[in-house]
């Protein structure tokens, strides 16, 4: 790795001199782009200011390389943030292991990336300000990936070999909406069609039916009068429950029991079900919730995106029918 640096001057004009152990990947033999990567992220992440365009690699005390600096270029996948106020990590770190931490399926490259490019969106949206990160504040499930080295090693060289690769085709790209990152909207499987949100304007309602044909897109729990009240925490024997309105994409936006109003989103988590779109039903002993989807519906269908993909829909199509308004940025 990169261990220290120089600056000396020679012929009047400043040159950087970078140190690397010997250790280091020249064998095999780094191209002078990604070696321009290296240098100015080195210069980047150890805030170092440096006029001049010529760079010296150094191993084991021998020069090694010589390369000309092109300024032009940046690479976010090599921008050193502060997760949660302790840990460093670059941003290609933290997309690995967000992809090992949230994706448990085997998806198809453009669905991977399309992903990819919404974790960037929300890490971009959450440290345009700073560079600190606190993952408390997205959505977004966080382990190191170095976790998932022990925890599978059957196939923790296949994905990080496939994720590895989708996250530097993608570098730099990160989607907007009226000129700010937005945030990551996804869910598992949706109910044929997505969820609109007025509050979150580029989300949209689409069809996505190939959902539908997910073994897990309709489920029915069963719960005793006892245990529900249970979970409700009710006092009393009142559980009259009335849905009051739905969404056009036909989930619950309202619900009351007895005489007060619940939360859906609460009582899918109280009752622990996958998705708002519920239908109840009423018997003397016991009440069925039958559900459609998992996952609030907002956002891009992963099991939607995936089929789209296999149709030989590229990322950024599919980004496209999920969102609207936004714009790709390409960040190079």
């Amino acid at each position: 790795m990169l261990e220290s640096y120089k600056i000396a001057k020679s012929n009047n004009e400043d040159v950087l001199y970078l140190y690397l152990n010997v250790n280091y990947e020249f064998a095999n033999e780094l191209t002078n782009e990604e070696l321009n990567e290296k240098a100015i992220n080195y210069l980047t992440s150890h805030n170092i200011k440096f006029n001049g365009n010529k760079v010296v690699f150094i191993v084991n005390g021998i020069s090694t390389k010589l390369i000309t600096l092109n300024r032009n270029k940046t690479y976010l996948n090599n921008y050193l943030i502060t997760l949660n106020k302790e840990e460093k990590i670059t941003i290609k770190e933290l997309l690995l292991s967000l992809l090992f931490s949230n994706i448990n399926l085997t998806l198809k490259e453009e669905t991977l990336k399309a992903l990819t490019i919404l974790y960037r969106s929300e890490i971009i949206n959450n440290i345009k300000n700073n560079d600190n990160l606190d993952l408390n504040k997205t959505s977004l499930i966080y382990h190191n990936y170095n976790y998932y080295k022990v925890t599978y090693p059957e196939t923790y060289k296949l994905k990080f070999k496939i994720y590895n690769k989708i996250i530097d085709e993608t570098d730099g790209e990160y989607l907007i909406h009226n000129n700010e990152p937005i945030k990551c909207y996804t869910h598992l499987v949706s109910n044929g069609y997505t969820e609109e949100d007025k509050n979150i304007p580029y989300t949209v309602k689409k069809e996505s039916l190939w959902d539908l044909t997910y073994p897990n897109y309709m489920q029915i729990k069963n719960y005793s009068i006892e245990e529900f009240r249970e979970r409700l925490n009710l006092k009393d024997n009142n559980y009259d429950i009335k849905i009051t309105s739905v969404s056009n994409s036909n989930r619950i936006t309202g619900i009351t029991l007895g005489s007060k109003e619940i939360n859906p989103k609460l009582l899918a988590i109280y009752l622990d079900l996958p998705s708002t779109d519920i239908t109840i039903i009423i018997k003397k002993d016991y009440l069925t919730f039958v559900t459609r989807g998992i996952g609030s519906g907002l956002g891009l269908s992963i099991i939607g995106a995936d089929n789209l993909a296999e149709l030989g829909y590229n990322y950024k199509q599919i980004l496209n029918y999920y969102f609207k308004d936004v714009s790709l940025i390409v960040k190079k």
